[in-house]
Formats: C-alpha cells, structure tokens, sequence
C-alpha cells in the first residue's frame, strides 16, 4: 500500500496513524507431482513427425497442423496429464489469476477480469506445447523433444501464469488475487459507497482530486501517476497524502474505501 508516512502524526490535534495490514490466513500448499513420464513411445520416429510439422506450417501457416501433430500429441499424453495434475500446486502456490473480460462476458458485471481457471490452464498447456513443437524442430543441437520438454516445460508454464499478473496498461498497478472486482474506473460494488466516494472526492482541491481519481480509482503505479499529472513523483505523493489526511479525518468510511482498492 502506498505509505503516507502517519506515524504518530497528528493533525488539528487529532493522532493518526496508518491502517493496519490486512492480515489474509495463507491457503492450503498442495505438492507438485513428480514428471516421470513424458511420452507413451509409441512414435518410432519424434524427431521426423516434428520435423513435418514445422514443413507443413511453413507450408500454410493459417492451417491446422494437421494428423501429424494430434499424433505427438497422443503420444505426450503423459506430459499433459502431468501439467494439468499441477494446476492445485501452482494455484496454490501463486494464487489466481485474472485476465480481461471480453465481448458478451462484460454484459450485465462491474468488473473488467475474470478468473483465470482450469480450462483456460489447460489451454495454456495445450498452447505451450504447441509452439515447443515448433521451436523445438528448429534446434539443431537438441535430439530429444521428451527430454527437451522434461527440462523446460514446467518452467515455461510457470513464467506463462506469472505474466498473467501483469494488467494490459503498464501504467497500472499489477493484479492481486482479489482483483475480480477491478473495472476501469474503479466501481464500488454498494451503490451508496461508490455514490458517496465520488461526490466526496470532488470536494477536494482539484490536483488532489485528480491525483486520487488517478491513482485509486484508474490504479496508476505512483510514477504513472505523477506523470499524468505532470509533477514530480513527491508532489504526487504529497498530493495523495494531503487527500487522504483530509478525508481521514472527515470522512473517514469514504478514506477506507479508497484504501481498500489498493488491495485490489
């Protein structure tokens, strides 16, 4: 959260202090299965199918890859069996994740992400293993694709989901497991709470205002902010801090709410 620095502040002779950290009991860790095997071995030759797949995408690139490629994959069966028996470690392990809401899944919701869940894991699998078909029948030094796979797979699945965090503008502040209720603007989801943010906020001095618009309300970084409001990025804190301080002492349930997004 952004620091106010409050400690022991005090105020038209009232003390404040800073919000406690919200204390979130951590979930259940589940064990990653061991990958012992990688491929049924059934396909005499790997490398030679792989190496016809890459010919036939070359071919015609906006084509499927054919019976060649649902082969391989049949013979990996055991691979994909393993990265979906994952999911609940990696779940638990670096929490959920969100992507954008699209088309008709913005009808009738606040918010701009959904949950990211299994099947969407399991189509990131499916298009992991895919595209290190394809660059792996460009390697001329590597031999094995299972062995190829074994030592790189589960790496790229993880940097995959990790990248999942990051929201489409980088001006914004990354993705929290409690980011299903963030929208652009930010919506509160009780109508009275977000009806009396914003006619509150509009009581405050316009820079101060727009700095809290900016950066709780649309999740700028601090860096993003100061730069939309084209000030250093002290005067942006100093123009948060000032908000806040006003609001904490006046308005107190309104300076909550905006806290409370930072969570988000």
């Amino acid at each position: 959260m952004l620091d106010l620095g409050l400690e022991s502040m005090q105020e038209d002779g009232v003390l404040i202090q800073e919000e406690p950290a919200l204390e979130i009991a951590l979930p259940q860790v589940f064990d990653r299965p061991s990958l012992t095997i990688v491929q049924r071995g059934k396909l005499v030759h790997v490398e030679g199918l792989v190496a016809r797949i890459l010919r036939s995408h070359h071919a015609d690139p906006t084509a499927g890859l054919g019976t060649d490629y649902q082969e391989l994959v049949n013979d990996f069966q055991p691979l994909f069996t393993w990265a979906i028996a994952c999911w609940d470690f990696l779940l638990s392990t670096e929490g959920c994740r969100f992507v954008p809401r699209g088309g008709e899944q913005k009808y009738g919701v606040r918010g701009d992400y959904r949950a990211f869940t299994d099947k969407d894991y399991s189509r990131l699998v499916h298009g992991l293993f895919r595209a290190c078909t394809l660059e792996f029948a460009q390697q001329l030094e590597v031999s094995s694709l299972a062995q190829w796979l074994r030592e790189r797979f589960w790496t790229l699945i993880l940097e995959s989901y990790r990248r999942l965090e990051q929201p489409l503008d980088p001006r914004q502040r990354i993705l929290t497991p409690y980011s299903y209720l963030r929208c652009i603007p930010y919506q509160f989801l009780n109508d009275f709470h977000h009806d009396l943010v914003y006619a509150t906020t509009q009581r405050l001095a316009p820079r101060e205002r727009q700095a809290v618009e900016t950066y709780f309300l649309h999740f700028y970084t601090e860096s993003a902010t100061a730069a939309q409001l084209d000030c250093s990025a002290e005067d942006c804190v100093s123009f948060l801090r000032q908000a806040l301080v006003k609001l904490l002492l006046h308005d107190r349930l309104v300076y909550c709410l905006l806290r409370q997004i930072e969570r988000y």
